[in-house]
């Protein structure tokens, strides 16, 4: 359990920021190793606006920073952290509703740049930290001007993920597609077509979460419906259907080390934990069959087929 840090107070006392209305800030560096964390009050001029930088393997904050200067106190909105830490990118709200994306020097405790041609609010760092990812737009390491890419095909976007390699960038949008591209961003090597289901009225199901196993082979993608879909990478196909889950928008995926087992975040459901590893899949249905077909029951459901053993 870390430490609660301090809420955010407004400038302005006729609109006080109130705790049911505050956001969590969160954001890993692309090894797991760091994390960065605060509460934010959109819709609020707050000061200060506390973020805490922790070292995960050493359990000990290693940095803490007020995200707000003498000229700007909009609500930090999302938070990325360089692979050394050293470096915190926000992206914020301004007091005239605008995105602006900045740079932070964690030691130092202050506002470095502004990005200026960068407004995402989805932020992601290449884990080499060559790259910074701003919805549809990039800017290259040292800062550079901003490059454009069109990361989506036409739709605003709602998660990006790289693997823990860098060689492959997931792109999700608001339609439900995820566009795959390579680790730099020179070439897009396919579009997922949307598996979530059909839409009950006109909004189609958003892509809110993605993750690619530590070995590259799996993409999981939550949608803000709560649909949940596995994806072959190097097929480009889905394994399978919709894994079931609680039926709440998706907030977070991530693997575990060994790529075996799927953890999954919503707002009000404690957090979901699915073995996604083939052997033990195998395991489990044998388990849920008692073993598997009898040969009465093969000749019933297969009687086209010469009987195998299924199981064990």
């Amino acid at each position: 359990a870390l430490p609660v840090p301090p809420p955010p107070v407004s400038r302005d006392s006729a609109l006080p920021v109130v705790a049911a209305e505050t956001v969590a800030l969160m954001a890993f560096g692309p090894d797991g190793s760091t994390f960065a964390y605060g509460v934010s009050a959109p819709g609020r001029q707050a000061a200060p606006q506390r973020i805490t930088v922790w070292d995960v393997r050493a359990a000990r904050r290693t940095a803490a920073l007020d995200a707000t200067t003498p000229e700007e106190a909009g609500a930090v909105v999302s938070l990325a952290l360089s692979p050394d830490a050293r470096t915190l990118y926000t992206a914020r709200t301004d007091a005239s509703g605008e995105t602006v994306d900045e740079e932070w020097n964690v030691l130092a405790g202050r506002r470095t740049t502004v990005l200026h041609g960068l407004a995402g609010v989805h932020l992601a760092v290449h884990p080499d930290g060559s790259l910074l990812l701003a919805d549809d737009g990039m800017v290259t390491r040292p800062l550079g001007r901003p490059l454009r890419r069109a990361l989506v095909r036409g739709d605003a976007v709602g998660a990006l993920a790289f693997d823990r390699s860098g060689a492959l960038l997931a792109a999700g949008d608001v339609s439900g597609r995820v566009a795959l591209w390579d680790g730099e961003l020179r070439r897009r090597s396919g579009v997922l077509r949307n598996v979530f289901p059909s839409p009950v009225g006109d909004t189609p199901e958003a892509v809110g979460a993605l993750a690619v196993s530590p070995d590259g082979r799996t993409l999981a993608v939550g949608g803000d419906a709560g649909t949940l879909q596995l994806w072959d990478v190097a097929t480009q196909q889905p394994l399978g259907g919709p894994v079931p889950t609680a039926g709440e928008g998706i907030e977070s995926v991530s693997f575990s080390a060994d790529s075996t087992t799927l953890y999954v975040a919503a707002p009000h459901v404690p957090l979901q934990r699915y073995a996604v590893d083939p052997a033990r899949a195998v395991d489990k249905v044998c388990a849920r069959a008692d073993g598997g077909l009898t040969r009465d029951q093969w000749r019933t459901y297969a009687p086209e087929t010469p009987y195998r053993t299924t199981c064990g």
